[in-house]
């Protein structure tokens, strides 16, 4: 189920609920913001539930591939430590634990290419790591970025790069959701709009009946 129609359905339930509601001025925007957010906070309680199921303590990624899309992003010239960024102030991303919502990151050359140069995999590093890996001798060929604010500090990229292909959990109203996602996600937007906790009322009910008829159930 896209985002677009999980707010839809939501906004739905909360106008034929809010006859009951008091002193509440909730419009279709906050609804759908309030969503966003609660279905970003699923994402993260999978993150950490898929860990604990793991014998090796390493999470599944399964539940965030639908959101995975791949975008282009130019770099600068390098400046006089290496650093060449990719500026992404443009998109909001769902974001996992350990920046995990960026799952690779492809130089993209420009016209000319890299003659008989191969370039190799960009690997991420955390925070701070930079600082090690930067100034080390032994790691000048090292190609790696550094999840940084709005976007990624790259370094050891040669300049016949002229840009990154990031894929990463992009924000959209357009990104497919599972049912029970979306209806564990719309339960908590509701409640907080209806001011109820009982997740065996009509609202329940009718949030259920609503995503089956959404998806084609019958």
């Amino acid at each position: 189920m896209r985002l677009i129609e999980l707010s839809e359905t939501v906004w739905k339930i909360f106008q034929s609920g809010r006859a009951k509601v008091e002193k509440q001025t909730f419009h279709q925007a906050d609804v759908q913001q309030m969503l966003k957010m609660s279905v970003a906070n699923s994402f993260r309680e999978m993150y950490y539930a898929s860990k604990k199921e793991n014998r090796y303590n390493e999470p599944d990624y399964f539940f965030s591939s639908p959101l995975l899309d791949v975008k282009r992003f130019p770099l600068p010239e390098a400046n006089i430590v290496g650093m060449r960024r990719a500026d992404m102030a443009e998109f909001d991303l769902y974001r996992l634990p350990r920046n995990s919502h960026f799952t690779n990151v492809y130089p993209v050359a420009g016209k000319s290419g890299c003659g008989n140069g191969e370039v190799g995999e960009i690997t991420q590093v955390a925070p701070g790591e930079e600082n090690f890996y930067a100034t080390d001798p032994d790691y000048a060929e090292f190609q790696f970025y550094v999840v940084k604010g709005r976007g990624l500090n790259t370094y050891g990229i040669p300049p016949c790069i002229e840009a990154v292909d990031v894929e990463a959990t992009y924000e959209s109203d357009e990104i497919d959701i599972s049912l029970d996602i979306a209806f564990s996600s719309a339960s908590v937007v509701l409640a907080r709009l209806l001011q109820t906790n009982d997740a065996t009322g009509e609202t329940q009910k009718q949030l259920k009946h609503e995503l089956e008829k959404r998806e084609g159930f019958k």
